[in-house]
């Protein structure tokens, strides 16, 4: 265990200078200035469409609203749009009455994003730092607990993980977060951490005679960096292939799953191979053999197609 900190903790260093790049564009979710609490925003995107909800006050202290519609710029980081108002819309329990808009009710807004989860917001006459927020994790350590899809492409070889990190424990290295390959919650085979100086998050897996180790930038969805495979008493060499991840699962859901699984297998003496592939069954539903061939056809079909 130590052995593959140490590994991490080197690579980590290595690259802390690089600066992050929004791959996929930032956090979507509440945002806030945990210094200015009582207003917040709302950042949706699809594509690079991007709506921001603001729940502001008005001069006079009554709550309002406004929402901004732009384009977000992959390049720069950034959204530029106006503060636009509605009036004279449905209140709860009434009747439909259609709103009026108020187009540039407030004045321009911008927001140039740093990380995925922290950015500038511009208005008429100020600024104020906003960051996602994060309500249900109560440490760095904690986002990284879940079931996580992680992979990455060498030189076309496809490489996946299907991790789940449920334990805290702590070493000479310091504290990170332990797991195992989904479905067999009887293996200890996965570690992570986060290292506060580059602001990074690590995982290493073994597979085998093989490490998979990817150093990424995450949120509380999506994982984006990079990946290596070496093999086990080697070191990971090059600059690595770009990896991309997400969560599946929540701390909750897992820890209900892993207790769920431990009822189950009371008494059951088939052995851990066999029980752990029936747990990972059980979890997962889908068309029956007939729909699967079905639709297998007709994607075969649609491939030939294309050549």
């Amino acid at each position: 265990m130590t052995r593959w900190l140490i590994a991490v903790m080197i690579y980590l260093v290595a690259l802390g200078a690089n600066a992050a790049t929004l791959v996929g564009g930032p956090t979507r979710g509440l945002w806030w200035n945990p210094a200015e609490s009582g207003r917040g925003f709302n950042i949706e995107m699809q594509d690079d469409i991007m709506i921001v909800t603001s729940f502001v006050y008005a001069p006079n202290g009554s709550a309002t609203w406004f929402i901004s519609a732009g384009r977000y710029d992959f390049a720069t980081n950034t959204f530029n749009a106006t503060f636009d108002a509605n009036t004279g819309g449905q209140c709860i329990g009434c009747a439909y009455v259609r709103p009026q808009g108020i187009a540039n009710a407030a004045g321009p807004v911008r927001i140039v994003f740093d990380s995925y989860v922290t950015a500038t917001l511009y208005y008429q006459g100020g600024s104020t730092r906003i960051t996602k927020q994060l309500y249900a994790y109560d440490s760095v350590l904690s986002i990284l607990r879940g079931s996580f899809v992680l992979t990455f492409n060498t030189s076309g070889l496809v490489i996946g993980d299907w991790l789940v990190m449920r334990t805290y424990e702590s070493g000479s290295s310091g504290p990170f977060v332990a797991g195992y390959f989904d479905g067999f919650p009887t293996s200890r085979i996965a570690v992570a951490l986060y290292d506060a100086s580059t602001r990074r998050y690590a995982f290493l897996v073994r597979v085998g005679g093989y490490y998979d180790f990817y150093i990424v930038d995450m949120d509380d969805q999506r994982v984006f960096g990079l990946g290596w495979t070496y093999p086990v008493g080697g070191s990971p060499s090059g600059n690595g292939s770009a990896a991309l991840g997400t969560r599946v699962q929540s701390p909750k859901e897992v820890n209900a799953e892993y207790a769920r699984a431990l009822l189950q297998d009371a008494g059951d003496a088939d052995g851990d191979a066999l029980r752990a592939a029936a747990y990972a069954h059980s979890k997962r539903e889908g068309p029956g053999d007939a729909q699967a061939a079905a639709l297998a056809r007709q994607l075969e079909a649609a491939l030939g197609a294309t050549r």
